[in-house]
């Protein structure tokens, strides 16, 4: 029972982690984007490119609206299912911790402040303004993944241990480049995506985005290579799970390198649909259906990258060379759950996910997105 329990908890709380980094990857990419378009607008004195710039920028308020929400939901879910990890990220990785809770607190005033005074001041200050909001929104990220980077080769184990140390952990370079690099290319295809449901389409919006997204496929799979090859030193048991037996590993579960051969294989898909969608584009028309199947295999990409490499550390949460501390020993056991509350907590869970997927879409393409 405790095991089923364990796997259910993992299960909720992987899925919830889910639904935050698909609105994340937005946010990140949709900022970036935003202020470098919105930059390029100022410079080459481009009304139309500081259109589209203001497009992104919807998509992006819009969308940290929703990946707000799951972020709250997910630090509900990790703080009553397992206190014990959470009590050790918030001692054992305080500075990365506050690093991206700095990032929250000052993005959300610049956000606000970027969005109000478009128009209002010159476009020099306001591209300026740009630059501390795309860094606080990076900041996130870069404090939040040093907890990934904690579980796959813990830093807690001295009783003398210093809290600088985390900062050296050799599993983070390699993920926090693939992190930002795949939020930047799933923002880039999402943005493409929705700039291809207006009805007066912005052929400029949609190159830029494109064009930036299949720029950086490459830049990603080289990262994504040099994470495995980390993890494969330092987490046998994790690459193990993620290679399978055609890389000639030895799994200890046949559930997750099946959804890592279909990601490579949905990776090369989204890069000839997104090739023959901005060639179409170059040509002068957009080819609805090909661009906007560019943003979901983006985000089914990341969804089952996600699944593999969390889900592969299964049945442990922290990792250890070969082996790491079972979920069992950190379940929450103050307060029992009951598996009639977590069959509650899953499907509560997957109803809400029904109702923010359609408000989502409202909010998106009907109406937070109005024609210009």
């Amino acid at each position: 029972m405790s095991n089923y329990l364990a796997l259910l908890s993992f299960a909720v709380l992987g899925f919830a982690l889910e639904m935050h980094l698909v609105f994340v990857n937005v946010i990140i990419g949709a900022t970036v984007l935003t202020v470098i378009t919105r930059y390029l607008a100022y410079l080459r004195q481009d009304p139309s490119l500081e259109s589209v710039a203001k497009s992104m920028f919807r998509l992006m308020v819009v969308t940290e609206l929703f990946g707000g929400v799951w972020g709250t939901i997910l630090t509900v879910f990790m703080a009553g299912l397992f206190p014990s990890m959470t009590a050790i990220f918030t001692r054992v990785y305080f500075y990365p911790v506050a690093i991206a809770l700095v990032g929250i607190l000052v993005s959300i005033p610049f956000i606000a402040i970027y969005w109000h005074l478009w128009g209002r001041v010159s476009p020099r200050t306001h591209s300026l303004i740009g630059l501390p909001l795309a860094i606080s929104v990076l900041l996130v990220p870069i404090g939040f993944r040093y907890l990934f980077a904690g579980l796959d080769y813990p830093q807690y184990v001295t009783t003398n241990f210093n809290p600088l140390t985390v900062f050296s952990n050799p599993v983070y370079p390699p993920l926090i480049v693939h992190t930002l690099i795949g939020a930047m290319d799933i923002g880039a295809f999402v943005i493409a995506s929705v700039l291809a449901t207006r009805r007066n389409l912005s052929i400029k919006g949609i190159s830029i985005a494109l064009g930036t997204g299949l720029i950086l496929l490459v830049p990603q799979a080289i990262a994504g290579a040099y994470y495995f090859t980390v993890l494969g030193r330092y987490d046998p048991y994790i690459a193990s799970n993620i290679a399978g037996p055609l890389l000639g590993y030895d799994p200890s579960s046949v559930m997750f390198y099946p959804a890592f051969y279909a990601a490579v294989a949905l990776t090369i898909a989204l890069g000839i649909t997104a090739l023959y969608a901005f060639y179409a584009v170059m040509q002068g028309r957009v080819v609805r259906p090909v661009v906007i199947s560019t943003g979901f295999l983006a985000e089914a990409i990341l969804i089952l990258m996600e699944y593999v490499n969390d889900g592969s550390r299964y049945p442990y949460l922290f990792i250890s060379g070969g082996s790491g501390i079972p979920i069992t020993q950190l379940l929450n056991t103050l307060i029992p759950l009951p598996l009639i509350a977590m069959y509650t907590m899953l499907l509560s869970t997957l109803a809400f996910t029904a109702i923010f997927t359609i408000t989502l879409y409202y909010a998106v393409v009907r109406r937070f997105l109005p024609e210009e």
